[in-house]
Parts: structure tokens; sequence; C-alpha cells
């Protein structure tokens, strides 16, 4: 819809909470989505959805209540009933241990910085078009093609009843996941891209990919990997996977309070992690769909949260800080443009690093499948390869792993078991609109080298 339009429409239902007395905060989303989606080489879905989605919180006295609509974004009549539901809730809302914060917006924002109109635009035929470049020449009757396509736009914008300044956010993105399977042998492979403006898709480097380890895959020996401690050289979407619930149960402050993190507040100050590794939030970042302003209007600045491997201290938002007694950090937003420092190795690939001579076996592993906690107090996670795993010989040869588990805690990852990193990063994130579209991207190092990671499960074929 645009910033000024939006901005109005919020500040018309203001104006109706505010004659309703009461302390009101609204946030308006909306999202443009594309979907591609392919099953056995053929396009199995192609949709559109254009929603707009209505947020309400009305605070009192130790007291919140909150509604949400999915709603025609000209009805403004309906947004007003939303605004009157959460309203007339609050004599009937339990009261909490603290006090919520309405926000205060002291002057209106717009953040645009991530977003590229010509992603709107986009066709089905030019997807499908493109599609067809990046795997061209590598289905057959046995290697079929799935995967998505997901294009598109999300604006988020917020107001309360505290004054009438809005913070505004808008970012387009495209997430592509194609996978090359064979029925006959099981195995599977695949390539990513997520981008924030269209002039940045390259089939090619898709192509390259796809047809390097279909090669592979079609001509080198299936390997069992032997159970046990291995030198393992992670991609961007495994590395990225391990950051993600780094996130979740390591530097937010409230599931620190809540006894789920890894970390303790006397851990702060204290090096945590290998002293290669850092860990900046970034928010000018565009390729990371950069927030400068959070929800509640406080501008973000760039800090390292672990700077050579040194904690530097937890995130709160706002709701966590009210509870715990904390002051807010500006992180109310929908991410939080993670990037990885510390890289060094001049490797933009794993066909460039496959390549080089080696001293030992080395177990590459593009992606992580089913990662899930299984102690969030220690670290620890547990996930299974998949997606194009390889076996890097000693001798120069390479095979076809089956899959693996690992369960490992971060502590010992990130720290003595982190070798090298690539100095090239990639963006790797989710561009999704299953519940509202909500792109986020990690800047990842292309390849990240881990040494004694243990081998816990070795699976016997790919089936």
């Amino acid at each position: 819809m645009g910033p000024q339009a939006v901005i109005e429409k919020l500040r018309i239902l203001r104006d109706h909470a505010l004659l309703r007395k009461a302390d009101v905060y609204i946030q308006w989303s909306a999202e443009d989505s594309h979907m591609v989606r392919y099953a056995n080489s053929a396009v199995s879905l192609n949709s559109h959805e254009a929603i707009t989605r209505l947020q309400v919180a009305a605070l009192a006295d130790h007291k919140q209540t909150s509604t949400m609509l999915t709603v025609d974004s000209q009805d403004l009549e309906a947004m007003k009933g939303a605004i009157d539901k959460a309203i007339d809730m609050l004599p009937f809302a339990s009261p909490m241990s603290y006090q919520p914060t309405l926000p205060k917006i002291m002057e209106t924002s717009i953040s645009q910085e991530s977003y590229d109109p010509e992603i709107e635009k986009m066709t089905s035929d030019e997807i499908i078009a493109f599609v067809n470049r990046a795997v061209e020449g590598l289905e057959t009757e046995d290697i079929l093609l799935s995967g998505n396509f997901s294009a598109g736009a999300a604006e988020v914008a917020t107001i309360s009843t505290a004054t009438p300044e809005v913070v505004y956010w808008r970012a387009s993105d495209i997430g592509i996941t194609l996978v090359l399977a064979s029925e006959k042998r099981k195995w599977e492979i695949n390539a990513e891209q997520f981008v924030y403006r269209k002039q940045d898709l390259d089939g090619q480097a898709l192509h390259d990919r796809l047809s390097w380890l279909t090669e592979l895959y079609r001509t080198r020996p299936e390997v069992r990997v032997p159970e046990g401690p291995f030198k393992v050289v992670l991609g961007p979407a495994a590395m990225a996977e391990y950051l993600g619930f780094l996130g979740y149960i390591g530097y937010r402050g409230g599931l620190m309070k809540r006894g789920f993190s890894m970390f303790k507040e006397e851990d702060v100050g204290q090096v945590v992690f290998s002293p290669i590794f850092t860990l900046t939030e970034d928010p000018s970042r565009k390729e990371a769909f950069a927030m400068p302003v959070d929800f509640y209007g406080r501008r973000r600045d760039k800090r390292n949260l672990f700077d050579q491997g040194r904690l530097t201290g937890f995130l709160w938002d706002q709701q966590s800080a009210d509870e715990f007694g904390q002051e807010a950090t500006g992180h109310d937003t929908n991410n939080s443009s993670i990037v990885v420092g510390g890289g060094q190795m001049d490797i933009q690939s794993i066909q460039d690093f496959a390549s080089l001579p080696r001293e030992e076996d080395i177990l590459y592993v593009p992606f992580l499948h089913y990662m899930n906690i299984v102690n969030p107090s220690e670290g620890q996670l547990t996930a299974i390869s998949r997606f194009g795993a390889l076996l890097l010989k000693k001798d120069g040869s390479i095979e076809l792993p089956y899959n693996v588990r690992f369960t490992e805690k971060l502590r010992e990852l990130l720290g003595d078991k982190l070798q090298w990193m690539s100095r090239y990063n990639t963006p790797y994130g989710s561009s999704t609109h299953y519940y509202g579209r909500d792109p986020y991207a990690l800047l990842v190092p292309e390849l990240s080298c881990f040494d004694g990671v243990n081998v816990e499960i070795s699976n016997e074929s790919f089936g």
C-alpha cells in the first residue's frame, strides 16, 4: 500500500482509540506473496496472496488484552471493531505481575532500504523461466525437481495512543530452494538463494552448484561414515541453523532470566567462544532486511553481540524488560540483522574447497535437518545432515556419505572446535507466507570448519 496511506489509516484508528480513553498499541502488517512450488519436475502450486492483518493491544493497570484480525485493508470499521474488542476485554483480564509499557514513539520513521518494487512485479512466467534455466539439462526420468520460489513484500507499521508518530518498515524478498532427487537411489541435493532485490538473483550460480553436485552424485560411490570424531565443514545453511538457535538460547535476556539460556549474567564480559568468532548485529545491512528503528521508535545501532568470542551482553525486548525490571535495548523487531565476522580463509564455494589438497578426510555438510534442543542450559543441539553432503577424502577423491547425526554443545562447537571460516559471507534465511510474510537472513560464511565434531549416528543408506 505504501507508507503514507498506511500512516493515514493508523492515525484514524488512533483517533478512534483516543475517543475510548484507553491506552492502545496498534500494529499493521501486510504482505504481497507469490509462491511457485515444484514437485516431480512440474509446477504443483502457483499462488498469490495479498493479506492485511491488524494487531491491537489495550493496556491498563497491570493488565493487557489483545486482538488480531485478518481484514480488508480498506475496512476501517472492522479495524475499529478490533480496537473496541481489546478495550472491552480489559475489565475481565487477569492482573499481571508487572506493568506493560505503552510505546511512546517520538518521531515518525519510514524504513524501506531493503525494498525493491521490481520483486512485486515478477510474473509466474518469469519465475518459471528462471527455474528452468537454473536446472537446465539436469533433470532425467530418475532425477526429479522439487522445491519452491517465494517472492513478495512485507510491510509493518505501529502507532500508539501516546503520540501520533508512526514506525513504518517495508522489505521485499525472494527465497529459492531447488532440490534434485534420485527416485531410484534416494539421494537429494539442493541449491538455495535469498535476496532482497531482483538484480541479485543468480540463476547461473544455482545451476553451477546443482550441476557439480549432480555429476558427483551420479558417478561417485556411496559410503557409510564411521561413527566418531570428524573434521567437518559446514555450508551456510547449516551454520545459519546453529546461529539461529544461538539467538534463541544464547543472548536473549528474557530467556536467560527464565532459565532457558546457555549463558548467565556472570558470563557477560567473558570469553565464551573462539577468539576468531565475532557476531555482530548491524541494522544497516540491507541483505539482512535492515530494521534501523524498532517498533517502539528506538533507533538501533551496530553492536557486537560476541566480540572475538567475548559475550558483550543480552538483548531485551520491551515485554521481557518490563517483566524483569531491565531496560529495553531496541529489539522489538522482526529480525536482528545478524552478521558473522572473523573469517579469514579465501574460499568462496565448496567447489573451490574440494579442489584443494587436504591432509585428512573432511566431511562437508551443507544442510542440517530437524535441529532441536537437547539441553538449553548447556546449549546442546542435535540435527541430521541432508541435501548433498560429501566426504572429501585425503587422497583427493570424493565419496557420497549417508546422512549422519551430530549432537553438539555450542560452547564447544563455536569454541575450541572452530578452526576457520571463509571471509566471504552470504545471506541465508527464510522467505515464507504460511504464517505471515516475515523475511529474515543471517550473513554467514560460505564455509566454516570445525574439528572433533562427533558423528553420533551414521545411516546405512540414503533411504
